[in-house]
């Protein structure tokens, strides 16, 4: 089993009653996320994202056991927010692994996507990417 359709079938798992800020199945949004990558190593990460935060008893321990690089749990883990995380520091954290960098933008770009779908306030995101811009601004070959 390739770790891409390993990843994802995590993700599913992990997810699978989850919807996301549109109301569809919240896979749509890590397939949209991974999509919107380049690598293989990020669409892995891609699928993985919200694991460790929404998906019920996965720990970064857990996706090593599940043969995943230490590279890869890395960037899954700089993606999961803390408890008591304000925004603005969890998307610094997330830009500093190079790994999740890219993910990151794809996934604030998604979540954007989706807030406009709904007509909610796109402050959040938009304030992310503008968080993003900074740091691509600022790393040479990134």
């Amino acid at each position: 089993m390739s770790m891409l359709f390993r990843a994802a079938k995590i993700a599913e798992e992990a997810h699978q009653a989850q919807t996301d800020k549109s109301g569809r199945p919240y896979i749509e949004h890590c397939r949209r996320v991974a999509d919107a990558v380049e690598t293989l190593d990020q669409k892995i990460v891609a699928y993985l994202h919200d694991v460790l935060e929404k998906g019920e008893g996965w720990t970064p321990h857990h996706l090593e056991e599940a043969g995943f690089s230490p590279a890869i749990v890395s960037a899954v883990d700089a993606l999961t927010k803390r408890d008591g995380e304000d925004d603005a520091a969890f998307v610094r954290r997330a830009a500093s692994n190079r790994l999740a960098l890219p993910v990151k933008r794809a996934d604030l770009n998604d979540n954007l996507w989706q807030v406009r779908q709904t007509g909610a306030s796109t402050a959040k995101y938009e304030e992310g990417l503008r968080i993003l811009s900074e740091e691509f601004a600022t790393r040479p070959g990134v």
